[in-house]
């Protein structure tokens, strides 16, 4: 194998390796990959959520919240664009710990961080969509 081949097999090794938190593993760190790459992975999770429920994920992005009148509840998420910057993909989160909404969370658009399980909410019409339940949360300095 050409040494370039094997480094880079290495290094995309290296973005799926399973990275200890706590007592917990990380099964998928998206937080060390570039732009491109992290879109591609939400992009997956988001289209085929069976192949990832329950993983343990961790994932770098801009916070970022919505409150649905329909079903009165506040999302949170983590949003990352891609390389170019002009499309985005993120996931929910739900925190272990709940905050206070806005005081005890980041700004809109702060950087942060989220470690977390990999779920799928059904809604009542079908649908549904992923989120990482029982998330820590980091903000960024």
């Amino acid at each position: 194998m050409p040494k370039v081949a094997f480094v880079v097999l290495l290094a995309f090794a290296a973005l799926f390796a399973e990275v200890p938190t706590g007592n917990k593993k990380i099964d998928i760190d998206i937080s060390r990959m570039s732009g491109t790459m992290v879109y591609g992975q939400v992009y997956q999770m988001v289209m085929y959520p069976s192949k990832y429920l329950g993983k343990h994920i961790k994932m770098k992005g801009i916070f970022s919240s919505y409150y649905d009148e329909e079903m009165k509840r506040r999302f949170f998420g983590c949003v990352i664009q891609d390389a170019l910057a002009c499309c985005s993909q993120g996931l929910a989160f739900e925190l272990t710990k709940p905050r206070k909404f806005p005081k005890e969370y980041p700004a809109e658009g702060a950087v942060i961080t989220i470690t977390g399980d990999f779920d799928f909410e059904s809604d009542e019409g079908g649908g549904g969509f992923p989120i990482i339940r029982n998330a820590e949360m980091q903000t960024e300095k």
